[in-house]
């Protein structure tokens, strides 16, 4: 993040405002800029969801999927003869990458740095001063993902190394939840990617615990459902997609809740 950047704090309170475009918005502000586009109340699927966690994950800024999403529908709108609507993100995919590209070269030499992949930019380049969420909201959200952790810890507390993984993320989850009750300032930036590494140690015991054999069979699943896709995905997007899918087919399994602040 540049210099020019303020740090994002989750706040005690907030007053009633002009909704603002920000990162911890990514996925609900794509999924509504595509089903209006799309003209369908039909929402994304799994599969979308995966290609929409990869962009995030490379630092993919919001306003230039929601332009590559326009430029898409805009050229579409165009055609004559459309018979086919469109039913994947994944048609928009391509023309999203093409704005990427243009983006970082656009940015190269200027005095704004290029957001830290993964991290959260606003549309002028900057961290907003206001955070979208007030502690409660965060504490009630945590407490809520914790207890359903607690039902998988319950049901697999025969598998000693996912017990070890889930006794590990409680303790870490109570120290968050300690610090946010007693007012500690934490920067939402700072405690994203806190939840996002405890998602990550979750993932790996759930892979664990579910063996070679099955995560064989999730990869094979996905690679199905991107088969139609992969001729027109560059590799590092497909392969990033792929494992998106698998992990998400992974938490299905297990009923894994999200602990990511993207999912508030």
């Amino acid at each position: 993040m540049s210099s020019a950047e303020t740090n994002m704090e989750i706040t005690r309170d907030r007053e009633p405002s002009q909704p603002v475009m920000n990162y911890f918005n990514y996925f609900t502000e794509i999924e509504e800029e595509f089903v209006k586009r799309r003209r369908s109340h039909m929402l994304v699927s799994p599969l979308d969801w995966s290609l929409m966690e990869s962009w995030k994950q490379r630092g993919v800024p919001l306003h230039i999927v929601l332009r590559g999403i326009n430029s898409s529908f805009d050229s579409y709108d165009k055609r004559s003869g459309r018979i086919r609507k469109v039913n994947s993100l994944l048609y928009c995919q391509q023309e999203v990458e093409l704005m990427f590209v243009q983006y970082g070269e656009s940015r190269v030499g200027s005095s704004g740095e290029p957001a830290v992949e993964g991290q959260p930019e606003t549309e002028n380049g900057a961290g907003g001063k206001d955070s979208p969420f007030t502690i409660g909201s965060v504490i009630d959200y945590l407490n809520e993902q914790r207890e359903a952790l607690e039902l998988i810890s319950r049901k697999h507390a025969a598998e000693a190394a996912l017990t070890e993984t889930l006794n590990r993320i409680f303790l870490r989850l109570d120290q968050i939840l300690d610090d946010l009750r007693t007012g500690k300032n934490l920067p939402a930036e700072n405690l994203e990617t806190d939840l996002t590494m405890i998602e990550e140690v979750l993932l790996d015991g759930l892979r664990e615990s579910a063996g070679e054999a099955r995560l064989a069979e999730l990869k094979k699943e996905a690679a199905g459902q991107l088969r139609s896709y992969r001729q027109t995905m560059e590799s590092a997007v497909y392969d990033q997609t792929l494992n998106n899918l698998i992990a998400r087919k992974l938490r299905e399994q297990y009923h894994v809740p999200r602990l990511s602040l993207f999912y508030l």
